[in-house]
């Protein structure tokens, strides 16, 4: 469908994120899809946490970083586990979260 100038387009991440055609079982927590070989299947414009173009989240970079070397730190020393009984479901805020959290156990990782 052509896009006329001065059209606005207004992109929804929730729905994008979820889309059945770029995703397989899109409504699933499913950290492993971001594995790095995993990645050649997914389309660059498929997943936009921070946003894109103009308006993308100042944040990001640090965001990122920030995020890698926590869950480094962490993993480092812990497998984490989510409980048996938790159920993963999304809350709209400012930004998306988990409504009751991400209730895991960690098991230590022996030294080695």
């Amino acid at each position: 469908m052509p896009v006329g100038p001065g059209s606005r387009i207004v992109i929804a991440p929730y729905v994008l994120h979820r889309h059945r055609e770029l995703w397989g079982r899109p409504d699933a927590f499913d950290p492993s899809r971001f594995l790095p070989e995993n990645r050649d299947g997914i389309s660059r414009f498929a997943f936009l946490p921070f946003g894109i173009g103009p308006r993308t989240c100042i944040g990001s970079s640090f965001a990122l970083q920030e995020a890698a070397i926590v869950l480094a730190l962490l993993t480092r020393r812990f497998e984490m586990r989510l409980l048996p009984h938790a159920e993963v479901w999304p809350l709209q805020r400012v930004t998306l979260r988990p409504a009751n959290g991400l209730p895991m156990q960690l098991v230590p990782r022996r030294a080695s």
